[in-house]
């Protein structure tokens, strides 16, 4: 889940103001560099459907960055590391992915 959030903003061209990609709920599924990613979201991981189901209000951008801040505090030690704080929403979701 961490990997599949880095890699959507790992893009990100601050450079470009025209279309600075980053976090859009995009991957390019067919780059070797993601290669796996697949396995945690298609229409049947459990991931996919809970934001389908539960949480389908909330950008996937947005989703797929607040999975990524759960696995980070359920991980750390003593459960200390949150992220909420400093958590904000409004990540558009692409029209269209590559």
């Amino acid at each position: 889940i961490l990997r599949l959030a880095a890699h959507d903003f790992m893009d990100y061209d601050q450079n470009n103001h025209a279309d600075p990609m980053g976090m859009d709920g995009c991957l390019d599924w067919n780059s070797s560099n993601n290669a796996g990613l697949n396995s945690i979201w298609n229409e049947h991981s459990a991931l996919f459907h809970l934001h389908q189901n539960k949480y389908s209000d909330i950008s996937r951008p947005d989703f797929w960055v607040m999975a990524a801040n759960a696995v980070v505090h359920l991980t750390s030690v003593n459960q200390a590391l949150d992220l909420k704080p400093t958590f904000f929403w409004g990540r558009i979701e692409a029209d269209e992915c590559p």
